[in-house]
């Protein structure tokens, strides 16, 4: 065998060679992209629950305010109800899209930062829950009415007053301090991890998935 006909045999060994191994990832590309999409897939439990209840929680809210208009605390109780059910509503419709408009065909390094914005919709819930805080007096007024019919301002003295207006007051202090932690740029702190635990981890294993990929690739 010359030297000519090595050369050829090495070319074509080497053909074969780099057949296999795009063969190898784009296997494990499919493999690994399933992976991905059946963790984000997990994800659209929450947004649907969170939809379907407080969908429902605004109608019973509306009839609520309606018929307790002339009681102002009752009235206050389900206009709060309201606004942060509306909050939930939104947040859910914008992560149900986020969720679904994800094209797992896109480059990797794509589709890791669609799953980083992803993680930052999932926040605003965070977000949403901790601006109820100050409120929360008015929110227990609402389940006790609504769950018991029982009214608690009914049994509260002057000096309650001032205890409940001095728990709003640090109530909005915390509410304050977890919407200063809950920031976009703390996304990765090991406290929000530990929050979104199995409720928006999935991204983070999503992620290495895609990550493994990536490696793959190189």
């Amino acid at each position: 065998m010359d030297i000519e006909q090595l050369r050829d045999a090495w070319q074509n060994q080497e053909q074969k060679l780099e057949a296999t191994r795009s063969l190898n990832i784009s296997v494990l590309k499919e493999l690994k992209l399933d992976k991905t999409k059946s963790k984000i897939n997990q994800l659209l439990f929450l947004p649907i629950s969170s939809l379907l209840f407080f969908s429902l929680l605004i109608g019973y809210a509306v009839q609520f305010l309606i018929r307790n208009l002339e009681i102002w605390y009752l009235a206050f109780s389900a206009s709060i109800i309201l606004f942060f059910s509306f909050a939930f509503v939104f947040s859910s419709l914008k992560q149900l899209h986020d969720i679904l408009s994800l094209d797992y065909q896109q480059p990797v390094t794509i589709l890791q930062r669609q799953l980083s914005n992803l993680r930052l919709s999932i926040l605003i819930n965070l977000k949403i829950a901790a601006a109820i805080l100050p409120f929360s007096p008015f929110v227990g007024i609402f389940v006790l009415k609504v769950l018991f019919d029982f009214d608690a301002t009914e049994f509260i003295s002057v000096q309650q007053i001032w205890i409940f207006a001095g728990i709003t007051v640090i109530l909005q202090i915390l509410a304050l301090f977890f919407s200063a932690k809950l920031k976009s740029k703390n996304a990765d702190k090991n406290y929000i991890n530990w929050l979104l635990k199995g409720n928006g981890s999935q991204i983070e294993e999503a992620k290495s998935f895609l990550a493994e990929i990536e490696d793959f690739e190189c």
